[in-house]
């Protein structure tokens, strides 16, 4: 039998992965999507000359900052989720009281 290298164990159950697992995992996607972002600006900024390339590239990686925020907020354990649904009336009840003044 061969040893993992990091001797971490294997998943066997459905269980979501721990949230720092999870927190870097999202950091990681943001670190690339934000560099990618800025090698695309960087070679706008050289390509300059071909004004419709780099407007293309420019266009392209514009949105990246905005794609990476989401993502990298995004918690990856409730994908896939079905949110619960509160079964029964309203928790606050009708503001509208009839008072009997004796």
């Amino acid at each position: 039998m061969r040893r993992r290298q990091h001797d971490e164990p294997v998943l066997i159950t459905d269980a979501a992965p721990s949230l720092d697992e999870e927190q870097r995992h999202r950091k990681r996607v943001y670190a690339v999507l934000m560099v990618v972002h800025l090698v695309g600006f960087t070679a706008a900024g050289l390509l300059a000359h071909i004004w419709w390339l780099a407007l293309g590239i420019v266009a392209v990686t514009g949105a990246l900052p905005w794609v990476a925020v989401v993502l990298a907020n995004d918690r990856t354990s409730q994908r896939g989720q079905r949110r619960m649904r509160r079964v029964g009336g309203p928790a606050i009840e009708d503001r509208h009281h009839d008072q009997i003044d004796i």
